[in-house]
């Protein structure tokens, strides 16, 4: 009893210390994926902030290039139209283009009249700088109307025959710097400067800047420009684009600088870390406390889960014993199917029988797998039923033929029978079935179906091509009908003998068939009488040429056993659905048809015409 209880206790101890031994491991892991998560997010928001200042740059060279086209607009119009900018239809064009756009405000100012009309040292100076031929980009500020865009100006040149003769001032109002990103970037705000190479402030998004308005030396990053100040600056000298985290007063700063390339302006852009939507420990927490809620869970799970696997394991194994056993006594094949894995599995003795690699495969449907053991048409063709898998509702026994390869590697026919075990919620989750191999009984079938329906002489179908071209019909609506009748092959029979005769029969009939084809019915319907059927609609020409090609076949056919015999034929044409819809139909019509060829000489073809018509 104490040695029981002993065990029991060292039990407990080794489970305790296993579960330790788990969480201790656990923690670890963790701790590991906290650091990669952070480097991860880290990376996340470097490039959220980035895109969002490469938007912000897209913005302000589209408006340069915006400005620009419409001076070389401008000028290409006046050389194109001989105008001088100097006329009245400068103002009426500039004016129609500020009313089919409201966002442009646009002004010209001559050569002639520019000290006149500019006022200003400043403004003059720029004005003198344009006349030199250079563009330029004037200024980037908030809109004064409602502060929710941005007024983009500029002052560009405009030459007539290569002489500046005025500059074009334009304004823009467009949306605010970045708006263009939407709602994707993760963060409640992002602060925005355009600034000088020595760090004076062009443009903020911010419109209460304290200091002195140089980003290198004022406090408007929150005193993080004291610390990294002289990095930052010498950083935006050596590099066009950059993008850096800060650490300063309990927070962290991304920021990302990017040059412009116009005026030599630099983008800068700027998030603390309370204006993240999203913070790395609080994922992390909210992860580390589940998944240590979900390790004692598993555990306590695993142990349950164990005991009931371990009795399932037991009695499974003594019914998969007797099922082998079973299996081993029949040539009966068995198989099962998991519609929710697309996996099928076969009995072992199914080795004996069928081109396996393993009695277990999964993807037979879905990975198109099936195709390896049935035959390619019946993989293909619907109504097979694709193993039965797609068909049948649950407790009902269906029944297919399908062709399977065989050890041998030759195909071999099998009948399935099958039966879908219901399952919860209409689903289908297994069908089980049995197959059995009928190729010799339908090579049996085959046989005596072919000695019924086939002239034993020639080979080609007798009488019962009556119901099979009907049967075309119904299917096709169309087709053309031939009747030949051999001539004087009586005088054959007389000179030569019967089996000469039936020689000939036979070539003849031979020759027909490969003239026709897969889809054409060839049929003797009388002693020296046959009949050609082609399921298709031809239009005259073909038809005539096909009537040639027999009459050329009988020229090549003789019997060199006996003497040289010269076969000829008169041949009579119907075609459906103009002559008729059915075999009786057909017949009687290609019949008048080759009976007014029998009267004329013989040795011809002609199609019918209907009643009191009997040539072509």
């Amino acid at each position: 009893m104490n040695d029981r209880r002993d065990s029991r206790i060292a039990s407990v101890i080794v489970g305790m210390f296993s579960v330790l031994i788990l969480m201790i491991l656990a923690f670890i892991f963790l701790s590991s994926q906290q650091k990669k998560l952070n480097q991860e997010f880290n990376q996340l928001i470097d490039s959220s902030l980035t895109s969002y200042t490469d938007v912000q740059k897209d913005q302000i060279l589209e408006m340069a290039g915006d400005a620009k086209n419409l001076g070389i607009s401008l000028e290409f119009m006046m050389d194109a139209a001989g105008l001088s900018p100097e006329g009245q239809w400068m103002n009426h064009y500039l004016a129609e283009l500020e009313r089919d756009n409201p966002d442009y405000h646009l002004d010209y100012v001559s050569c002639s009249n520019w000290k006149e009309t500019i006022s200003g040292e400043e403004k003059r100076e720029i004005y003198k700088q344009v006349l030199d031929g250079k563009m330029l980009i004037l200024d980037i500020q908030d809109s004064p109307e409602d502060g929710t865009g941005y007024i983009f100006s500029a002052a560009q040149p405009l030459q007539k025959n290569g002489t500046v003769k005025g500059v074009l001032f334009s304004a823009y109002q467009m949306k605010k710097l970045g708006e263009e990103a939407g709602g994707h970037t993760p963060f409640k705000r992002i602060h925005s400067f355009i600034i000088e190479p020595d760090g004076s402030i062009v443009y903020s998004s911010n419109n209460h800047i304290k200091g002195t308005g140089n980003l290198f030396t004022s406090d408007i990053m929150n005193g993080i420009v004291n610390q990294y100040g002289a990095a930052i600056k010498t950083r935006i000298e050596k590099e066009d684009s950059f993008t850096a985290l800060l650490s300063g007063y309990r927070k962290k700063y991304y920021i990302s600088v990017m040059k412009v390339g116009v005026n030599d302006w630099s983008l800068v852009n700027y998030v603390c870390s309370p204006d993240i939507m999203l913070h790395s420990e609080y994922v992390f927490g909210m992860f580390f406390g589940t998944a240590f809620l979900l390790i004692l869970l598993t555990i306590a799970g695993c142990f349950w889960i164990f005991l009931l696997f371990y009795i399932q394991k037991k009695k499974l194994q003594l019914e998969s014993e007797r099922y082998s056993v079973l299996s081993q006594f029949t040539d009966t094949l068995l198989y099962e199917y998991d519609y929710e894995t697309d996996t099928i599995e076969f009995t072992s003795n199914a080795r004996r029988k069928l081109f396996l690699e393993q009695l277990k495969t999964r993807g037979i449907v879905r990975l198109n797998r099936g195709v390896y053991l049935m035959h390619p048409e019946d993989w293909q063709n619907g109504d097979r039923l694709r193993w039965a898998l797609l068909g049948s509702k649950p407790d009902e026994v269906r029944y297919c033929r399908i062709r399977l390869k065989g050890q041998s590697g030759e195909y071999r026919w099998f009948s399935c029978q099958y039966k879908i075990l219901p399952g919860s919620a209409n689903r289908k989750p297994r069908m089980v079935g049995k197959l059995e191999d009928i190729t010799v009984q339908l090579g049996r079938e085959e046989m005596l179906l072919n000695r019924a329906n086939k002239d034993p002489l020639t080979g080609v179908y007798n009488r019962s091509g009556e119901e099979i071209i009907d049967g075309k019909l119904l299917l096709h609506c169309s087709g053309v009908f031939f009747m030949i009748d051999l001539d004087n092959f009586k005088e054959i029979n007389d000179s030569c003998g019967h089996a000469a005769g039936d020689q000939v029969l036979a070539r003849v009939a031979k020759a027909f068939d490969k003239l026709v084809g897969r889809d054409g019915i060839v049929a003797r319907v009388g002693g020296d009488e046959f009949v050609i059927f082609i399921p298709d609609s031809w239009e005259n020409q073909r038809i005539v040429d096909m009537a040639e090609s027999i009459m050329k076949l009988m020229d090549r056919t003789m019997e060199e056993d006996y003497i040289v015999m010269q076969v000829s034929a008169s041949i009579g044409i119907a075609v459906a659905p103009k002559d008729g819809s059915s075999y009786a139909e057909l017949y009687s019509a290609a019949d008048k048809a080759m009976y007014y060829i029998k009267q004329n000489d013989k040795k011809g073809f002609a199609f019918y015409k209907g009643e009191g018509k009997d040539q072509i």
